[in-house]
């Protein structure tokens, strides 16, 4: 991969000596600035029609210096550029800084470590609730998957190692909201935990973890969650067995009804703040179900008409796709219920 800096800094060198040699030979061949400017050319390409050429000693020393110093510059000028065309890499190179100022205009944003499948499951869910995100992956294959998924001008990404510090802040984990990794390594998830929680111990960490000990050891660093896809995946198809019906209507409330899940903080200048849920209205005018009330470290399942809604309270619900966007709305006070 060509450099842009090194680029830059021949095309500058090169311009100087031009410079130089130009000013020299209108002073001593005595030649007009056209003139200097087509002999300086013609040489340091080696082209060399003959039609001007230097008459004294001083300024054939002087075209000599420019064949010799210039013409290495302009050949490498001349093949990396044109070379870098042909290829993309100046493409590349443009992309990735316009990519990484995108990136360090992120704030509460997610970091994905991992591209693999289960990277790539949780980067379309992403996408779908049009969530700001940075993709850590090292393996340009798993990078190319990237453009199935669609709305590629949507994702940043950097191709590294996502266990590195120096990679997870070009990532803007000081600023990011929440982390996942998704690495089918338990040691690099686990460095990957460690410091996160180190460099930004407010952001929440979703960890991936093949092995049933791993879980124990991650959440011990600082994982809010451990999820071990093998054990999901088992749980399920035990469920499919033994209560076919029950998964059989989850999973069309989802694929066919369309149903959303939503977390929302009611704050203390929501209208919703010291009504009882009945007075709410969610489910008459919004078509939201409220599933579960999160009141510190206590979880109300299934709140009765009569529970009174506490500032501080998360609100867990279930709606139409844009549930998030409408309750939003209703729970800051911006909209009328």
């Amino acid at each position: 991969m060509i450099s842009l800096r090194s680029i830059i800094y021949a095309f500058v060198v090169l311009v100087t000596v031009l410079g130089v040699v130009i000013l020299s030979l209108m002073k001593i061949e005595d030649m007009s600035f056209i003139d200097a400017f087509w002999l300086s050319i013609i040489s340091i390409s080696t082209v060399g029609f003959g039609d001007i050429v230097p008459k004294t000693v001083g300024g054939r020393l002087i075209v000599m210096v420019l064949v010799i110093g210039g013409i290495g510059l302009f050949t490498y000028l001349y093949s990396t550029i044109f070379g870098g065309i042909v290829e993309g890499h100046i493409k590349d190179v443009w992309g990735k800084r316009k990519m990484t100022k995108k990136i360090n205009g992120l704030k509460n944003h997610i970091i994905v470590c991992g591209a693999g499948r289960v990277g790539l499951a949780v980067i379309s869910e992403l996408l779908e609730d049009k969530q700001d995100f940075v993709v850590i992956e090292k393996d340009q294959d798993r990078l190319q998957e990237l453009t199935k998924l669609g709305h590629t001008e949507n994702i940043l990404f950097i191709s590294d190692n996502a266990t590195e510090e120096r990679v997870l802040l070009a990532a803007g984990l000081e600023r990011a909201g929440g982390v996942i990794t998704t690495l089918a390594d338990d040691a690099a998830n686990l460095m990957i935990v460690i410091t996160c929680k180190d460099l930004n111990p407010a952001a929440r960490v979703v960890a991936r973890a093949d092995r049933i000990e791993s879980i124990a050891r991650m959440k011990k660093v600082g994982a809010e969650t451990v999820i071990c896809p093998s054990i999901m995946a088992g749980n399920w198809m035990a469920m499919t067995l033994l209560k076919p019906a029950s998964v059989t209507f989850m999973q069309s409330l989802v694929d066919e009804v369309g149903l959303e899940l939503g977390e929302l903080v009611l704050n203390e200048t929501s209208p919703l703040a010291g009504k009882e849920l009945r007075e709410s209205r969610l489910r008459e005018n919004h078509d939201a179900t409220l599933l579960a009330i999160k009141r510190g470290e206590r979880h109300i399942i299934n709140p009765r008409p009569s529970e009174i809604l506490l500032p501080g309270d998360l609100l867990i619900l279930s709606g139409p796709p844009d549930i998030t966007a409408v309750l939003t709305k209703v729970v800051s006070g911006n909209d009328i219920l």
